[in-house]
């Protein structure tokens, strides 16, 4: 039977590296199978009887601590709700697999992240952690991380370049988020604000599926702010590379945003370009004078 390895983190804080660090470590330990909770969970299993199973049955427990992961951008302390998920992770890891746990830090992840740690997790200061940077130093910082779950497991990681899985790789790994969840990150986050969840039909080549999507109107004074912010998004999404599914009248842009390739279904990366757009918007309103995007310079 394959080991396994605990992937725990917060959706908000590092969705991205989690699936990544999923697709990469099960290449450097073809052996070893990595829970990633969503991607792991089936829907008619109760979560905290799931992910206590999971965490007894790991070999060991990556616990990756980004920007986010003590504090909201509001500077609210998430660890002061005894039933916050990644609280209960780290902290029944803690209690049961002291030796196994590696945490991972982010360039971004401040001081305050470890400042005044509930009792339940003032063990995590005195283990060394990892850090995990940007560009070539992630894959550098991956394979120390690879080798050092290699060292707990008893095995050794496979040799071999690593690279930062590919925008299609990522987003059919990318964990779903239900309907419940995005109505608690709304709550949060401003930029969600007007946007609607919803269950919907969705033709493909091989017929009919059952998707998710978010959407919303941003309405503006004439055509032209409605189309600059047309063009504006459109540059941004042609970036990410993420593309909308919207429609246009006069003055109106009614957008719908799904993740096609994790099987139409709405993940962060909605979330992220939701937020874009609603920023986007609020600089196209505000704006004193708006020019044609796509006329040529003389």
């Amino acid at each position: 039977m394959a080991q396994r390895v605990f992937l725990s983190y917060r959706r908000s804080d590092s969705a991205h590296q989690a699936t990544a660090l999923k697709i990469v470590l099960e290449q450097k330990l073809p052996h070893v199978s990595v829970f990633v909770d969503t991607e792991s969970v089936n829907p008619s299993e109760r979560w905290p009887d799931r992910l206590t199973a999971a965490l007894d049955h790991s070999s060991a427990v990556v616990v990756l601590i980004g920007p986010n992961w003590r504090f909201r951008a509001d500077e609210t302390d998430r660890f002061t709700d005894p039933k916050d998920w990644v609280l209960l992770e780290s902290a029944y890891a803690l209690e049961h697999k002291v030796d196994a746990v590696v945490p991972v830090f982010f360039d971004t992840t401040t001081t305050t992240a470890y400042r005044d740690l509930p009792p339940s997790l003032t063990g995590m200061r005195d283990i060394q952690g990892l850090e995990l940077g940007r560009g070539a130093h992630w894959s550098q910082d991956v394979g120390r991380l690879a080798s050092s779950v290699a060292k707990i497991l008893g095995t050794v990681a496979i040799g071999g370049t690593i690279r930062f899985p590919s925008p299609d790789e990522l987003k059919k790994r990318a964990p779903r988020l239900t309907e419940a969840e995005f109505d608690e990150h709304k709550l949060a986050v401003p930029g969600l604000a007007g946007w609607i969840f919803s269950c919907v039909p969705i033709s493909t080549p091989g017929g009919e599926v059952e998707g998710t999507q978010i959407s919303r109107s941003f309405t503006f004074a004439n055509f032209r702010r409605a189309f600059t912010f047309m063009a504006r998004s459109a540059e941004l999404a042609d970036s990410r590379p993420h593309h909308p599914d919207w429609t246009n009248v006069w003055n109106r842009v009614d957008v719908r945003l799904r993740t096609f390739d994790a099987d139409q279904s709405v993940t962060w990366y909605d979330i992220e370009m939701a937020c874009a757009m609603h920023e986007i918007a609020l600089q196209v309103t505000n704006d004193d004078k708006i020019g044609w995007p796509l006329r040529p310079s003389l």
